[in-house]
């Protein structure tokens, strides 16, 4: 096993040095089959790009291929910190494992700013694994974790552990209940849920504007602005948004009508087409899983802009 262990590690600092191709993640896929098959233990460090590392499960998808090539989202993240000003606030809305939090976290001490990430992440499993990867990184000082989601009001429900987790995994993409259609045949865990505008008062009324927000919260970004119109509205933050189509038409959502409203005045949308973006007035122009800039318009002439189409 130790031989085994051996030839990842190695695979692993060979795959890094590749230039990044999605067509190459096909190649990863059947490497790491074979080392799972012969039993290797599936929780590995990851070496990121930034230097920065992650503790990560083999048997994930999403885990794996970080992996392989140290990175996660490159060109969103590159983006990102690009546009983020790292003495402000940025908030993962979805954390997930941390792969962003431990980035921007990175990136504002890499800055020696005073800035600071404020993540939420409700599935224990992650949530406990972002911990980790955080205390890793030394970033637990830069860096606040909170075990619940953001929605539209305050409660329990349940969130489905989806695909993930179909190979016996600890951590991965999950899902608060959606419809029968989307979550059949998922494990369900309990989860808390607050409101953006509720816990920014209780918590973090002392912290720096908020500059950069990432959401990336399977379908459910839409009552997360409605919990959070107040602050986002205050603040005007930049917004990542993913758009997965699927989720909303399980609850029969007609896109701009429900999203219009609930986003600040004077924002623009912006899709990526190459290495720009290009603005675009309905959010059915999306693809089916997709994801968009909501940039306010007084944002736009500051450096790092640029990239969107005025």
């Amino acid at each position: 096993m130790k031989f085994a262990n051996k030839v990842l590690n190695g695979l692993s600092r060979i795959t890094r040095k590749l230039v990044y191709h999605r067509k190459l993640n096909q190649l990863y896929k059947h490497f790491n089959k074979l080392f799972l098959f012969f039993g290797i233990e599936p929780i590995v460090t990851a070496k990121m790009h930034d230097g920065t590392t992650m503790l990560v499960d083999l048997s994930t998808k999403t885990e794996r291929i970080s992996f392989y090539t140290g990175k996660y989202d490159p060109d969103l993240m590159a983006v990102i910190q690009s546009l983020f000003n790292p003495d402000f606030s940025f908030l993962d809305i979805g954390g997930n494992i941390g792969y962003y939090s431990v980035a921007m976290g990175n990136f504002i001490r890499l800055k020696n700013a005073k800035g600071k990430v404020v993540a939420f992440e409700p599935f224990e499993g992650n949530y406990l694994r972002l911990k980790n990867n955080l205390a890793a990184n030394d970033l637990s000082e830069i860096c606040e974790v909170n075990k619940f989601g953001l929605s539209n009001k305050v409660k329990e429900t349940q969130i489905t552990l989806r695909e993930d987790f179909k190979h016996g995994a600890n951590t991965g993409n999950a899902a608060i209940k959606t419809s029968k259609s989307m979550d059949e045949g998922f494990k369900l865990s309990p989860i808390k849920l607050e409101t953006l505008d509720d816990i920014w008062i209780e918590k973090y009324s002392d912290f720096a504007n908020i500059d950069v927000v990432k959401m990336d919260i399977e379908g459910h970004e839409d009552f997360c602005l409605e919990g959070g119109k107040e602050v986002f509205s205050k603040h005007r933050p930049t917004i990542l948004m993913e758009v997965n189509k699927p989720y909303y038409e399980a609850r029969k959502v007609e896109l701009d009508n429900r999203f219009f409203p609930l986003i600040p005045e004077n924002y623009n949308i912006y899709k990526q087409n190459g290495v720009k973006w290009n603005r675009i007035k309905s959010l059915n122009e999306c693809s089916t899983l997709d994801n968009v800039f909501l940039i306010p318009i007084e944002k736009l002439r500051l450096d790092g802009y640029n990239v969107f189409e005025k």
